[in-house]
């Protein structure tokens, strides 16, 4: 092979190699417009579900009459109406964000192949010229000139070559990352799915309750007072709003009775702990369903359909102290549910606590029930750890501002979040909670 044969070679590689991303580059900016349109339209439908959230706040304190409740229910319904489309533009954005994910690891597995190939053309040339000496080239070129730029082209070729090995390295890294954030995404899909269920009942029970209130008071003042009345302390009402707590084997008594405890305990409001509760049950009522197939990785399996998840529960961070508390507890780890995750899973019994966070709680409640050691499978232990967490991450106030600091804090780790996810979690866990105060 000549020597100007090799550099052209060379340098068709190098250029190759260097142009090969321009086409993706095209491709995910298109996808990101997408996504980018998808974010400033859950922004506009979330200012207009925050000025609800304001009519539903000024409510509060007013005289409760028919017209201001019926007010109040049309609020709420308008409210969970705008998080439903906020929860579909989400779920929207997240398919994009998924097939755009996709595409990356598609474009890393081609450009590994890509440089892989170029490795094999490097490698050839190296070894041609490594089968000649110095002598040998010497000779082969007519003037010194030719010498030294034949030494050249070897030296180039072997530096493209160390450039090609180091952009695998970090391609194939990438490509981890990429698989990394899949994963992620699609945890993320399902939880908004799980979440967009809950809302939808949400909004039918709101109708429904509407319905009933404007026929049961046929516009009368003086009836609704009457049902004001027969409201208070109503279990069969209280138990029509913890069904997803009743399936998970919690009775209305046993809710109220454990929640008013906790929560007096605690400084927090009932009917705030138990509607938290309530919603960390629904989403658990999906999510909550896999058992550990993996004491190493962490990986878990759901027990419904058999898919495994790699990002289990946290290797490093809760898979040793889970161990350690079922352990405690004489319990199987294989054959005790926890969360498949979002991101990462792991959440145990009614007050979905990841183990490095039940373990900051424990001795607390070890202190105020005497169960030593705690379990967070236990409906008493539960409701004391979480009504402990939510007073310390701002619910102790009593306010809806606080109440909705603690909430975000619980569901997505940021008092602050203005994901349209975590703000819609909060505000349906303080519509809930209006709901048992008034039966309480």
């Amino acid at each position: 092979m000549s020597r100007c044969y090799k550099v052209i070679i060379v340098g068709n590689l190098v250029l190759f190699l260097a142009s090969f991303s321009f086409v993706s580059i095209v491709s995910h900016a298109s996808i990101q417009n997408e996504i980018d349109v998808k974010n400033k339209q859950i922004e506009e439908i979330q200012k207009q579900i925050d000025e609800y959230e304001k009519k539903i706040e000024g409510a509060r304190g007013q005289t409760q009459t028919l017209q201001n409740e019926i007010n109040n229910l049309n609020s709420q319904i308008n409210q969970v109406q705008l998080e439903i489309k906020s929860l579909g533009l989400s779920i929207n954005k997240t398919n994009l964000e998924i097939s755009s994910t996709e595409t990356k690891i598609d474009d890393a597995e081609d450009k590994i192949n890509t440089h892989k190939n170029a490795l094999a053309r490097y490698i050839k040339i190296i070894n041609e010229n490594d089968q000649r000496s110095l002598t040998e080239i010497l000779l082969k070129n007519r003037n010194l000139s030719d010498f030294f730029s034949d030494l050249n082209s070897i030296q180039i070729t072997q530096d493209s070559l160390k450039t090609a090995i180091d952009k695998v390295k970090e391609l194939k890294g990438q490509l981890e990352q990429h698989q990394i954030n899949l994963e992620d995404k699609q945890s993320e899909l399902e939880r908004l799915k799980d979440f967009q269920e809950i809302e939808n009942k949400s909004l039918t029970q709101n109708k429904n309750q509407k319905n009933k209130l404007l026929k049961d008071t046929k516009g009368q003042e003086s009836k609704y007072q009457e049902l004001v009345k027969k409201s208070q302390k109503d279990i069969e009402a209280i138990k029509n709003q913890i069904g997803y707590l009743i399936q998970n084997g919690i009775s209305a008594e046993e809710a109220i009775k454990y929640g008013q405890l906790a929560a007096i305990g605690a400084g927090i409001r009932p009917a705030f702990l138990i509607a938290e509760l309530e919603q960390e049950s629904a989403l658990g009522n999906n999510v909550g369903k896999c058992l550990i197939v993996d004491t190493t990785s962490g990986a878990t399996r759901r027990i419904t359909n058999g898919q495994i998840y790699k990002k289990g529960i946290h290797p490093t961070r809760d898979l040793a102290l889970f161990l350690n508390i079922t352990e405690e507890l004489n319990k199987d780890p294989f054959q005790t549910p926890i969360s498949c995750g979002s991101s990462w899973g792991g959440a145990m019994g009614p007050a979905q606590f990841i183990p490095s966070t039940w373990i900051g709680y424990r001795q607390e409640v070890t202190r105020l029930t005497g169960h030593n050691p705690a379990n967070p499978w236990s409906i008493e232990d539960a409701f004391i750890a979480a009504a402990a967490k939510l007073a310390k991450d701002g619910a102790s106030s009593q306010t809806r501002t606080g109440e909705i600091a603690a909430s975000k804090r619980y569901y997505c780790g940021s008092a602050t979040s203005r994901s349209s996810g975590c703000v819609n979690y909060a505000n349906s866990v303080q519509r809930l909670a209006a709901e048992i105060a008034k039966n309480l």
